[in-house]
């Protein structure tokens, strides 16, 4: 399946909830459906922190939403898609994708971690932290899931059978080989193929698509009998640490499933690992100049942001968001018992994060003597004791990009509400239209980040965070085929790409904070944040609050 091929399916978390919650609460779900009793209310009770301070994060890690849409990205992003498809896997910059989702969802992990006062996420993989044991231990709760207990090892061999029942073995060893042949491409430039081919990775747009795919080992790797298998070996052997070789029959662990894998804090881990990998190629490309980061015609009129706020919509506060815990009510789909003449939905609830609804308000001005497509990129960053911009550069998490017209000469107002968000998943059709078939399709694929989870928590006192946008040209900026259509960016297309279409930004992926940012003569001051946006007057930044109400 490809990502112009959606269809519409139900919300896996309806109709497949043995991945979300535990066969006890679904067990009692359905014995207080059969009874009538109303529903059962779900949680999970957290471990005290001075045993596991990952329980903190439960919460997060267990959203429903978030675990659909990681599984749905893979669903629609295969590593086993058919290079023949109707379209080139180099339009949807496949590999590229995969690097940028995943670090993305490191950020917004980690600044979940600062808010409950725990430290960045550090990497676990061959030959970083690989001989030594894995700290974190982790039950999933999940019937038909084995548990990992803490401070394992990983084993030399995992054997596993594929899906024709033949045996296959992954040596941890190769792994630590497929780490050292990525980097040294990397050191050097490129990557080579089977026939002795080059692709370049630092003087092509295409170098991180091609990484990324031969590091994920999808179809698109360049070279899978040189550089292995190492994105979805290392969910193996994290999956199968509790029995390796199956001796002992033990189920899987979570790792070793798409549904289920980033429930587990040794996902965060072993992605920190991978990124890290994607990283050294980012500090080694071509850093961007401040002045190409400049809007401005050749009679030196430029474009201007004068300002952005974030104004929330019913308590109308200016730069102080915020979020809550509520008790969400869940359809679920369960076998019914023998007595039933019928299928029926159990409820369960569970206690998810929502945001107050919220809006941008962003004022630019047009100096220039031409309209203007402008592209819209809002991030979100916290802050911390690092001013330095570099240092701050991963933990920008973005919040939208949006298309906008502005005419010459024009002063205007945007006006960009959260739900319009180009991050965030479409709506899919609830149990009741999917049962008598009156959902209209919206383009819902049932990828793209869950709503509720799009700001972070925050603190009672108010995290601080830095909310920057930048305005570029979208004439020069989108994919030539969108050209004569329309420039609007759907929901989920940051993420997700969009429906029956290449992906439409020919940016890198994270633009501007994809890579280093070079600061020539003129500009030798900007080290900050702010020092950026006094350069770049085609940006602008405030300082927001996200303050969570317990």
């Amino acid at each position: 399946m490809r990502r112009q091929k959606c269809i519409t399916p139900p919300s896996s978390f309806h109709v497949l909830p043995h991945y979300f919650h535990t066969e006890t609460e679904l067990r009692e779900a359905r014995r207080i459906e059969y009874n009538n009793m109303g529903y059962t209310n779900v949680h999970r009770l957290a471990s005290p922190a001075s045993l596991d301070p990952e329980s903190k994060l439960d919460w997060w890690r267990e959203d429903p939403g978030f675990s659909e849409h990681h599984r749905n990205w893979h669903t629609y992003y295969p590593y086993a898609f058919d290079p023949n498809s109707a379209q080139s896997v180099e339009d949807h910059r496949q590999g590229e994708l995969f690097a940028y989702m995943h670090q993305q969802m490191l950020a917004r992990y980690n600044c979940e971690r600062l808010a409950v006062g725990l430290a960045h996420v550090e990497p676990y993989g061959p030959g970083v932290g690989w001989d030594g044991p894995l700290p974190e231990g982790f039950n999933v709760g999940l019937n038909g899931f084995s548990f990992r207990a803490s401070s394992m090892t990983i084993p030399a061999r995992t054997m596993l059978q594929t899906r024709d029942c033949s045996p296959r073995i992954v040596y941890s060893g190769d792994l630590v080989t497929d780490r050292e042949r990525l980097l040294i491409s990397i050191a050097r430039g490129y990557l080579e193929g089977p026939d002795g081919e080059r692709f370049e990775l630092t003087k092509n747009k295409l170098g991180m698509h091609w990484l990324g795919s031969t590091v994920e080992a999808s179809n698109a790797s360049v070279n899978k009998s040189l550089y292995g298998n190492l994105h979805n070996n290392g969910h193996i052997v994290i999956g199968l640490i509790s029995d390796p070789d199956g001796r002992y029959n033990i189920n899987y662990g979570p790792m070793a499933n798409e549904y289920t894998a980033a429930r587990d804090p040794a996902f965060f881990r072993w992605h920190k690992f991978i990124d890290n990998i994607f990283e050294a190629l980012r500090v080694k490309q071509d850093p961007l100049d401040i002045e190409d980061l400049k809007l401005k015609d050749d009679e030196d009129k430029e474009i201007k942001i004068n300002y952005i706020k974030a104004i929330t919509d019913k308590a109308s506060t200016v730069n102080t968001l915020l979020t809550k815990m509520v008790k969400k009510t869940i359809k679920v789909y369960l076998a019914p018992y023998p007595q039933q003449k019928e299928k029926r939905w159990s409820k369960v609830t569970r206690n998810v994060l929502e945001h107050q609804p919220f809006h941008y308000e962003i004022s630019v001005t047009n100096e220039t003597t031409k309209d203007m497509d402008l592209v819209f990129r809002v991030f979100l960053a916290p802050v911390t004791s690092v001013k330095e911009l570099e240092g701050r550069r991963n933990d920008f998490i973005e919040m939208d990009r949006f298309v906008e017209k502005i005419k010459s000469k024009q002063e205007k107002t945007i006006i960009r509400n959260s739900s319009e968000s180009s991050v965030i998943m479409i709506p899919g059709p609830t149990p009741k239209e999917f049962e008598d078939g009156s959902y209209k399709d919206k383009g819902y694929c049932g990828c793209g980040w869950p709503e509720n989870l799009l700001l972070p928590r925050g603190t009672p006192s108010g995290m601080r965070a830095s909310l920057y946008v930048l305005a570029t040209d979208w004439s020069k900026d989108k994919h030539k085929e969108l050209d004569g259509k329309d420039p609007k960016l759907n929901r989920s297309v940051a993420y997700c790409g969009k429906k029956n279409s290449v992906y439409p930004d020919e940016r890198p992926m994270g633009f501007p904070f994809d890579r280093p940012l070079h600061f020539n003569s003129k500009a030798s001051h900007i080290n900050t944040l702010d020092d950026m946006v006094k350069e770049v007057h085609n940006s602008a930044q405030a300082d927001v609050a996200i303050q969570y109400k317990e």
